[in-house]
């Protein structure tokens, strides 16, 4: 290897175990870097009629304002919805029950009566138990303890980071650009520019799709009478900014809560009719027009950004594996490009 090359890898291995070291710290930071992108052309085009800090002051202020009207519209509406979910536990418990009674028939039409009889009683105690917990958890995470940590962690501490990331930026470009070296400057301001152009434009365009998402499943399925249908939208569309996940997760929980909620089909073929329009909706209208080609990645090798960041940082990095996997994928297009015009390729 160079000498030249020694330095700048180093310094990546530096950061990686930097990274990796407080990784539990750094959703605030990257949230406050998220929103800074989807922000700043609306700061940038405001700080030239009334200052950058003001500008960033406001922009911080539109952040806080829509968080707390969301918050007052949709928790009375999620806690509803979880509360009437735990008073049709046992209900759905027997519903879930009879279903297993039918497929053990079915299946194994050699058994007792009295064995079917214990595998019900300890199936629909483990049911309840399980339909208990998920209502308890559901309406704990709303309403308290950990939730209100969290929340009150990225209220108070994402705000002051968002405020100055907007504030300095153009700073902070501007330091970066006279650090660069004389002769590799051209070539790095360009590879810049392209990597800022993909996240940026990837970010913007696929939080708007995850917010269409988002109001689409919500509406849907509760118009459809799904229980937890909101809870189930809102999740769905916040986590298609994973790819398919979202929508895989979505799926499987409605359609478990449709086969133990109905007594027929048609709610189960409702479900599977909203999230087989929902996912034609994703994938042939709102990406291509909202995100585009701005990713350039193969499936595969998203699947595997996802498994990689989630093996490595855990949620945190199952959410950046994408945006991260693109800016690697520019890179790695630049250092081919370079490749291909060396002396080596050319045999010079």
């Amino acid at each position: 290897m160079s000498k030249k090359w020694i330095i700048p890898v180093v310094c990546v291995l530096i950061l990686f175990c930097f990274l990796n070291a407080v990784q539990g710290i750094l959703l605030p930071f990257v949230l406050a870097f998220v929103l800074a992108y989807l922000l700043n052309p609306a700061v940038s085009w405001l700080g030239k009629r009334t200052g950058r800090t003001l500008a960033s002051v406001l922009a911080v202020a539109f952040v806080l304002i829509m968080c707390i009207l969301l918050s007052f519209l949709l928790l009375p509406i999620l806690q509803t919805q979880i509360s009437s979910f735990i008073g049709r536990v046992p209900l759905m418990a027997d519903q879930l029950v009879g279903y297993l009674k039918k497929f053990v028939l079915w299946s194994r039409p050699e058994m007792s009566y009295q064995q079917i009889y214990h595998l019900s009683e300890a199936t629909t105690q483990t049911t309840v138990s399980i339909l208990k917990a998920l209502g308890v958890g559901l309406n704990h995470v709303v309403s308290g303890g950990l939730a209100v940590v969290n929340v009150l962690a990225l209220l108070f501490i994402s705000p002051i980071i968002l405020f100055y990331i907007l504030k300095d930026l153009p700073k902070m470009k501007k330091k970066t650009q006279e650090a660069l070296p004389h002769a590799y400057r051209g070539q790095i301001q360009s590879l810049a520019q392209e990597l800022d152009k993909t996240l940026a434009g990837f970010l913007r365009g696929q939080s708007s799709v995850c917010v269409l998402l988002a109001l689409y499943y919500a509406c849907a399925l509760t118009l459809v009478g799904l229980d937890l249908g909101v809870v189930i939208g809102i999740t769905t569309g916040i986590l298609s900014f994973i790819p398919y996940v979202g929508f895989l997760i979505g799926l499987v929980v409605s359609l478990i809560l449709a086969l133990v909620q109905s007594t027929g089909w048609s709610m189960i073929l409702w479900v599977l009719g909203i999230f087989v329009v929902g996912n034609i909706l994703e994938g042939y209208i709102l990406t291509p027009n909202l995100v585009g080609r701005k990713v350039g990645l193969h499936p595969v090798w998203i699947l595997f950004a996802l498994l990689a960041g989630g093996a490595m940082f855990g949620f945190l990095g199952v959410l950046v594996a994408v945006p991260v996997a693109a800016v690697i994928g520019v890179l790695i297009r630049h250092l081919y490009a370079w490749y291909q015009n060396s002396k080596f390729y050319k045999g010079e």
